[in-house]
């Protein structure tokens, strides 16, 4: 069984638990390519599920999946807060700079799980992090400085998250093949985006390495192309007049 079989299968697992014994249940933070894969399991109407990737990081790109029985929620915000998952901000002087590298890095240098982080937002002066609920006292003793930058530790996002930033583009393809969408995303022509992106392994659908140039595409699906950037698919508009489907596109900055 490979690691992404063992994966649904903990989860279903947690499922029946979850109705048997009552317990609820909440995965580390997950891959993009992870949490398309539990996205499509179907659960019992008495479960309560959903990904939940930190206080007030509503785009957030890393989330933790939930499983939780219906009676412990009365409503909405009854939910994200059962998630053992803690936010820590890091302040430092706003002359200094700090990249979302540095700030990991220094993290994993801890001894700290990657799965064990979410989302690193980093603003002018201020950087927030959310991490799992057990390592947040840890990183609030351990971490003062991160390089060479010196910083202050306290719990929560004392300020306003930035937005997730896209450029819109639209093409017209003449298929949702994957090798259509890669040529128009590299600006390329087809077999280029075959000899050079595809068959090397350099693209990534909804964070899986995909080869195959006739996968169909659908809306929501995120493209991944080394050395082009990352792109989602967000429409799927009506078929012209020569039969192209227009499209909607949204590169992430």
């Amino acid at each position: 069984m490979n690691e992404q079989d063992q994966l649904l299968s903990r989860i279903q697992s947690a499922a029946r638990d979850a109705l048997d014994k009552s317990r609820p249940y909440f995965t580390r933070f997950l891959t993009e390519a992870e949490q398309m894969r539990i996205s499509v399991l179907k659960f019992p109407a008495d479960l309560v599920t959903g990904f939940y990737g930190g206080e007030g990081n509503k785009d957030a790109v890393r989330n933790c999946f939930g499983i939780v029985p219906a009676f412990y929620v009365n409503d909405e915000s009854d939910f994200p807060a059962l998630f053992p998952v803690k936010a820590i901000t890091f302040t430092f002087r706003k002359c200094d700079e700090l990249t979302h590298r540095e700030i990991l890095g220094t993290l994993m240098g801890l001894g700290i799980e990657r799965d064990t982080i979410g989302d690193i937002c980093i603003t002018e002066g201020k950087a927030a992090v959310f991490v799992t609920e057990k390592l947040a006292e840890f990183i609030m003793d351990s971490v003062s400085k991160i390089g060479k930058v010196g910083v202050s530790c306290s719990y929560g996002v004392d300020f306003q998250l930035p937005e997730k930033q896209y450029e819109e583009l639209s093409y017209s393809v003449a298929s949702l093949r994957l090798d259509n969408l890669v040529r128009n995303m590299a600006n390329c022509s087809r077999g280029t985006a075959c000899d050079r992106y595809l068959k090397p392994q350099l693209v990534q659908l909804n964070g899986e390495v995909c080869d195959n140039p006739s996968k169909l595409i659908k809306e929501g699906d995120i493209i991944t192309i080394r050395g082009k950037g990352k792109f989602l698919l967000s429409e799927i508009g009506d078929t012209g007049r020569k039969g192209n489907t227009h499209i909607k596109v949204k590169k992430y900055k």
